[in-house]
């Protein structure tokens, strides 16, 4: 007989894992990943894709639980759930991540981007 808390618990980590089934997405938690919290904005230009194509891929996430939002003004600030119930099997992704050149790019694109007046106009 099949507990119905491990049928909720295969599904939150199936979901989870197809949740990271996209590259748009890894690079965005990549990058949350390095701070405590990123806006639309900051990824919009560090990733160089459209706003609607983040925010697409950010409310994917967000559906999942994986990040966690708010709004200051009008921006909205995203940060890793690290209260998610699979977020242990994500800190290992975010290392091997970082390991890809891909990544670095983004995260040095991050830090330029964060050296510069802040320039969002969303």
């Amino acid at each position: 007989m099949t507990n119905n808390n491990d049928l909720k618990a295969l599904e939150t980590y199936a979901q989870f894992h197809k949740a990271l089934a996209e590259p748009v997405r890894l690079r965005v938690l990549a990058l949350l990943g390095t701070r405590d919290s990123l806006c639309v904005c900051d990824l919009v230009t560090v990733l160089e894709l459209s706003q609607s194509t983040v925010s697409r891929h950010l409310s994917y996430l967000k559906n999942q639980g994986i990040v966690d939002s708010w709004r200051e003004g009008t921006w909205i600030h995203y940060t890793l759930n690290k209260k998610h119930p699979a977020s242990e099997v994500l800190l290992p992704s975010l290392e091997f991540l970082a390991t890809l050149e891909q990544v670095k790019n983004d995260c040095l694109a991050l830090q330029k981007y964060e050296s510069l007046p802040r320039q969002c106009n969303l």
